[in-house]
């Protein structure tokens, strides 16, 4: 196997591997299992750093458990890391998730995202 055709493998597995882990995240969480929620939400950020899919499930996860710091914390590790690596803002469905968090926060109705 040549090495374009091994990393192209590879990419698509990873892919895989993030959309089945995406999907148990949220099912811990409705069943009560945050710390389950938490580290697979996690590793979908850790697998795809560049997919905001996953900074935002790890925020919405965060605010549902009461923890608006660590989501708004989330939020920022990932603003930073677009700015610095590809000179972006994150997409308006983060900052969506961001202002809910904020919004949350401040003790202002939040809209559903």
């Amino acid at each position: 196997m040549n090495g374009a055709h091994r990393r192209s493998r590879l990419i698509s597995v990873r892919l895989r591997l993030h959309g089945i882990l995406a999907c148990p995240s949220e099912i811990w969480l409705l069943d009560g299992e945050p710390p389950l929620a938490l580290a697979s939400a996690r590793e979908c950020v850790a697998l795809e750093p560049f997919r905001e899919e996953g900074y935002r499930r790890l925020m919405r996860i965060h605010a549902a458990l009461g923890d608006r710091a660590e989501a708004l914390r989330v939020y920022e590790a990932c603003r930073a890391l677009l700015a610095k690596e590809l000179g972006t803002d994150p997409s308006p469905e983060t900052q969506a998730v961001h202002q809910d968090v904020r919004d949350a926060r401040s003790g202002r109705a939040a809209s559903t995202a």
